[in-house]
């Protein structure tokens, strides 16, 4: 009895894999485009730059995935199907580093200054830092129509107004990319979805440290979200 319960668990994600890539390749929903979102998490020059902090960490899989094209084909998308676009960026300040709680691996990153500015009222330095946003994702973010929130500081928008300002908006589903996979992306979902929104994560539009950590990811997203899509499942049902 044992052994076929631990068989069941260990076959659980890929079978759950298995129908959620047949049902997002097959069954699209309809969405309402003034009730979703695509939503971005970090695109920053830290994450995707090449002489970014973190960026050697995921440039493997950024390579592999594609990732910051398919970032902004969902950002173009957006903007051409009248989708509201929001994006919710990591940023350390300088008062940051006096916490006493900090993660293992926030402590980390506020130790490195990786995603730092000095403060956010403060815009010397701020312009094409670590902090700041991918140039190329540029034209998208700050062309006034774009929700950019406050600031995350751990991983998930508990800490931020991300979902009100999705709310205020009257949005309730949301497509889900960005940096990085098994973190901040994980932490976001799984945050939306407890709080009642709908969430397809685009499994090519964010990028994880190594490929462990990028299945690890998929694992979570097939047994969490609403569905697991591609750039171009996504742009398909952005677009109808």
């Amino acid at each position: 009895m044992k052994r076929i319960l631990l068989s069941l668990c260990l076959s659980l994600p890929l079978g759950l894999t298995a129908l959620s890539a047949g049902a997002a390749a097959n069954d699209l929903p309809k969405l309402d485009r003034v009730r979703t979102a695509v939503l971005i998490t970090d695109p920053q020059n830290d994450f995707l730059r090449e002489d970014g902090k973190l960026y050697g960490l995921l440039a493997d899989n950024l390579k592999q995935l594609n990732t910051i094209d398919n970032i902004e084909r969902l950002m173009k998308t957006a903007k051409k199907s009248g989708v509201t676009l929001a994006v919710d960026p990591l940023v350390y300040t300088a008062l940051d580093g006096n916490w006493i709680h900090a993660g293992a691996l926030q402590r980390q990153l506020l130790d490195m200054k990786a995603l730092h500015r000095t403060s956010l009222g403060d815009p010397k330095g701020f312009e094409g830092s670590g902090a700041d946003f991918y140039d190329r994702y540029k034209p998208y973010i700050h062309d006034g129509k774009t929700v950019v929130v406050a600031p995350h500081k751990m991983y998930g928008p508990e800490s931020n107004d991300l979902i009100y300002q999705l709310r205020s908006r009257g949005i309730d589903t949301v497509v889900l990319g960005g940096m990085v996979a098994n973190l901040c992306v994980d932490s976001h979902m799984r945050a939306l979805m407890e709080n009642g929104f709908k969430v397809y994560v685009v499994k090519d539009a964010v990028a994880a440290p190594g490929a462990d950590a990028y299945k690890a990811a998929l694992v979570n997203y097939d047994m969490i979200a609403n569905g697991v899509w591609t750039t171009d499942q996504a742009v398909k049902a952005l677009g109808r």
